[in-house]
């Protein structure tokens, strides 16, 4: 098992360092910050100046190496835009992401397990035609096409609802709400299929023999096995939820690192858009290794597995 964790950390670090050496080349080819920091009339001399300031007069392996060797500091560098640290301009926007990112997950899990359950429990009733049209209609509609309905029907006919901004609970609605449908999709139809098969198998129809409640057998024992096929999912729409959605966040003008990201493309701020996507990606890969863990104390088969 250490050496199946070992591997893993290992792929880790490896894909972390591939995306630092492919975003650095990416976020350079957007254009020279320089002159969007002094303006269409700058002379050479102030652009010189400024690039000198910035860092940007090495060469890129030079700025690239001091970039790594910043990083591995936990310095993710200055915004261009704001003059502060990236790190500062992270911790200011990070908790509205979390407030909509925990406000989606609850309305995610509140919807999705028992739609999902359910669905498979009744199969072909009510129930599961309303889960199968949730689950088709929740991954065919773009989340940035969603949240405007929102605020056109909500915000702007109805008058019912703010159409952006942060504030009270009342901001708080349309934007979790466009977050959470795709998820709730997603993990609708995984737990319906991943249920379908569980009440086939032979430990349900033994508890049923001993006369156990269907609710005990259905929550108790049936999700526990079937959510193991979605773990993986979960895993993945936490953190994507947790980092916040960047179509989500634009369009409802939400303060987030996801709408900072935004802004730092908008602006070339090369230090934002850098630090950002590099906090996001370690938290996918961080979260992947977790889950990984996660199945091997889970399912003993597999950790016969790594130790062979």
């Amino acid at each position: 098992m250490l050496r199946a964790i070992l591997m893993r950390a290992g792929q880790a670090l490896l894909g972390l360092f591939a995306l630092t050496l492919m975003l650095f080349a990416m976020v350079r080819l957007t254009g020279d910050p320089a002159y969007f920091l002094t303006g269409p009339g700058a002379s050479i001399e102030t652009l010189e100046r400024v690039r000198a300031k910035l860092g940007l007069d090495h060469s890129l392996p030079v700025q690239y190496f001091t970039y790594i060797r910043n990083l591995l500091t936990g310095d993710l560098g200055d915004s261009f835009r704001f003059g502060i640290p990236v790190s500062d301009l992270v911790l200011q926007r990070l908790p509205a992401t979390l407030t909509m990112a925990f406000a989606a997950i609850v309305v995610i899990l509140a919807v999705a397990l028992p739609l999902g359950i359910y669905s498979a429990y009744w199969r072909g009733g009510i129930v599961d035609k309303i889960g199968t049209i949730v689950a088709a209609l929740g991954q065919a509609i773009p989340s940035f096409w969603l949240g405007i309905m929102l605020i056109l029907v909500f915000a702007i006919n109805f008058r019912l609802l703010p159409s952006g901004g942060i504030g009270g609970l009342s901001h708080l609605i349309l934007p979790t709400i466009t977050l959470a449908v795709e998820p709730i999709a997603r993990l609708t139809r995984l737990l319906r299929s991943s249920v379908i098969e569980e009440l086939g198998s032979d430990y349900v129809t033994f508890h049923r023999m001993k006369g156990l409640p269907e609710r005990t057998i259905l929550w108790k024992h049936v999700l526990r096995n079937a959510g193991m096929t979605s773990l993986t999912f979960v895993g993945i729409m936490t953190v994507g939820l947790l980092t916040g959605s960047v179509l989500v966040e634009t369009v409802f003008v939400w303060p987030g690192i996801g709408r900072l990201l935004v802004e730092g493309i908008e602006f070339r701020d090369f230090n934002v858009v850098q630090g950002v996507t590099i906090l996001i990606t370690a938290a996918v890969i961080l979260t992947n290794f977790l889950v990984d863990l996660l199945y091997m104390v889970l399912n003993p088969r597999l950790r016969t597995g790594a130790s062979t």
